[in-house]
């Protein structure tokens, strides 16, 4: 139950901070390893490659318009609205990050709903924003080369940057192996939007591995290091240095949400917290948020006691799992509300 507990803290986390900056990437590539089923390794890691909170923030109303004509979302993107395709003025997709941050809002349901229907409801969306245009077709096209690297990337041998025999010390060749393994399959299967994809990313992965071997080098004084980890900072493009500063924002973003969930309190106090640090418009959307997480929550534990009764009945299996059904159906209308129940109903020991 602890387990199920911090697996809902995570994903109320993750997504909160997406409500709050505007995007998170959840296929953000983990290059310690690769990413891992669960989505509660790489959440952390994933708003660092998120578009800056200044830009989301802004764009936010724009991106309402998006998605809401295509249908329910499933029930942990309620109250949200996807990103918005870009397009080149002429009806083609636009070769931007912008696309990746389309799929990786989908992405993040993908522990809540079966493959098949999370390529439905991207399939869906892409129609809502963009049919009638050369980029439907185009961007269909982009996100199963998307899922293609996603599968191969799962599939890579699994190389532990840990050495076990030397004190648990990075071992950075392997890093090194692991970065150069998720470059070929990107150049590979991604073609063309490799770079718009994962060029600034892995960049940084790059530079953070140089860093890493800097400061493991103890041939080197810490006067030295200093001077070459200065250098190697001085030697990146303009571009790159302000998106490791929108990635410092990002994270001190979801530190700061992060904190005042700790903290708890009243939303009032979410609400003071939070502005303080992203401002009101954030703010308000993380309460407003919480105030839906809060409701749902509410609603789950009351069918979860009266599920109790029925556990308690001794009732043959079909017949039991039956009448389950049948008080979720009462409960959860929405039929992404009843899987996400009926997922919790498992992670925590109830049949059906």
């Amino acid at each position: 139950m602890r387990r199920l507990d911090r697996q809902r803290g995570s994903a109320r986390s993750q997504w909160l901070v997406f409500v709050a900056v505007g995007a998170v990437s959840a296929g953000a590539a983990l290059w310690l390893n690769r990413p891992p089923p669960s989505h509660d390794a790489s959440a952390l890691r994933a708003v660092k490659a998120a578009s800056s909170a200044q830009l989301a923030l802004a764009s936010g109303k724009d991106m309402v318009a998006g998605a809401s004509m295509a249908g329910a979302l499933p029930a942990s993107l309620d109250g949200s609205s996807p990103p918005l395709l870009p397009t080149d003025g002429r009806g083609h997709l636009a070769r931007t990050r912008a696309v990746r941050d389309f799929f990786d809002y989908f992405l993040t349901t993908q522990n809540e709903i079966s493959p098949a229907t999370l390529d439905a409801l991207v399939r869906r969306q892409i129609a809502a924003q963009l049919d009638s245009t050369p980029a439907a077709d185009e961007t269909v096209t982009v996100w199963q080369r998307y899922s293609a690297y996603r599968t191969a990337l799962d599939q890579l041998p699994q190389t532990s940057p840990i050495q076990s025999q030397s004190g648990a010390k990075l071992d950075l060749d392997a890093l090194q192996l692991s970065l150069d393994q998720r470059d070929g399959l990107g150049a590979r299967l991604m073609g063309e939007w490799n770079e718009p994809f994962f060029g600034a990313e892995s960049q940084q992965q790059h530079t953070d591995l140089a860093r890493l071997r800097i400061a493991s080098d103890g041939s080197l004084s810490a006067a030295q290091k200093a001077a070459r980890l200065a250098a190697l900072d001085a030697a990146l493009p303009p571009e790159t240095r302000a998106a490791h500063e929108r990635a410092r924002q990002q994270q001190a973003a979801l530190d700061a949400i992060s904190q005042a969930q700790k903290q708890g309190g009243s939303l009032d106090t979410l609400r003071a917290q939070i502005t303080q640090t992203l401002g009101p418009e954030a703010a308000q959307r993380v309460v407003q948020m919480q105030q839906a997480d809060d409701a749902w929550q509410a609603r789950y534990a009351d069918y979860s006691s009266q599920r109790a009764q029925i556990d308690k009945q001794g009732l043959p299996p079909q017949q039991r799992d039956a009448q389950i059904a049948q008080l979720r159906q009462q409960f959860f209308t929405n039929p992404s509300d009843a899987m996400r129940a009926a997922s919790l109903d498992r992670g925590s020991g109830s049949a059906n």
